[in-house]
């Protein structure tokens, strides 16, 4: 009996997250590579990185563009403008230490901005960039990894592979299933697909990104494509309106953080504006 407990004590100490967030510690592995479209990803810039950056967000004010890129060592989510050039920061919460996914309102004269925490089971709000933190309950607990915002609600990945989350804050949750995703959701943002809403999906452990659309009530896999860039590890995605490409946080086998962008195209689905998208809701 002692035997046994020991065993169950050292199986759950070693079930805790790395400096990256991640509880697995599998390898790379292959996607469901099913749908019903083609995706198509081409690079367009790699930046490497002297700081981390995992979950992403996109801030955009007219032609005004910074990725956020949370940084759990520095403890600050970090801006980057479009030429991957450092330009600002904004300190989190001392206790938000653990920090991986950042999100903001798309509101640029009123913004606040939502951070998640692999260790603790609530998200930090913010409406004067980090001068001052409150909190509300996550819904995807310590889970919660990247997150973005659609015009309405909230959606941020389940880093232990229960799927996705969306959600208005402190107020309502829905999980929506996603189990085409290989290994543990990390990086996740959302763009304009025709009327609806698209969602990009990326994995700890595997070398793809998978797309899907949402309209309101069901979710479709639309395919799957190998990441534009080798690496070891997929931590965010932000999508820019302004450019119509996504940003891309990723480790390389050296253990060097890199920030890219690519485009992507799915056959046959035409994307509209994403201020028709937000005019819809």
């Amino acid at each position: 009996m002692i035997k046994l407990l020991f065993v169950v004590v050292l199986v759950a100490a070693f079930a805790i997250a790395d400096d990256d967030g991640c509880f697995s510690t599998e390898g790379c592995i292959n996607p469901q590579n099913s749908g019903s479209d083609a995706v198509t990803l081409t690079l367009l810039n790699d930046w490497p990185l002297a700081e981390k950056a995992l979950g992403l967000d996109v801030f955009v004010n007219g032609s005004t563009v910074y990725i956020l890129g949370a940084d759990n060592v520095l403890d600050i989510v970090q801006a980057y403008d479009v030429t991957g050039a450092p330009a600002g920061v904004m300190t989190l919460d001392p206790a938000n230490d653990s920090c991986f996914g950042v999100a903001w309102n798309d509101d640029p004269t009123d913004d606040t901005y939502y951070t998640n925490d692999w260790s603790d089971n609530v998200l930090y709000y913010t409406d004067n960039f980090g001068s001052s933190w409150t909190t509300v309950p996550n819904p995807a607990g310590s889970n919660s990894r990247g997150m973005d915002f659609d015009g309405t609600d909230y959606w941020c990945t389940n880093g232990g592979g229960g799927g996705l989350w969306r959600f208005q804050p402190g107020t309502g949750q829905e999980n929506i299933a996603v189990p085409e995703v290989a290994g543990n959701p990390s990086g996740l943002t959302v763009f304009p697909s025709g009327g609806n809403i698209g969602v990009a999906v990326a994995s700890y452990s595997s070398n793809y990104i998978y797309f899907y659309e949402w309209n309101g009530s069901t979710m479709t896999f639309l395919g799957s494509a190998s990441c534009p860039a080798t690496c070891a590890s997929s931590f965010g995605l932000g999508y820019s309106s302004v450019s119509n490409t996504i940003y891309w946080a990723f480790k390389d086998s050296s253990n060097v953080y890199h920030l890219g962008e690519f485009s992507f195209t799915i056959t046959a689905l035409e994307r509209s504006s994403w201020g028709s998208i937000k005019t819809s809701f």
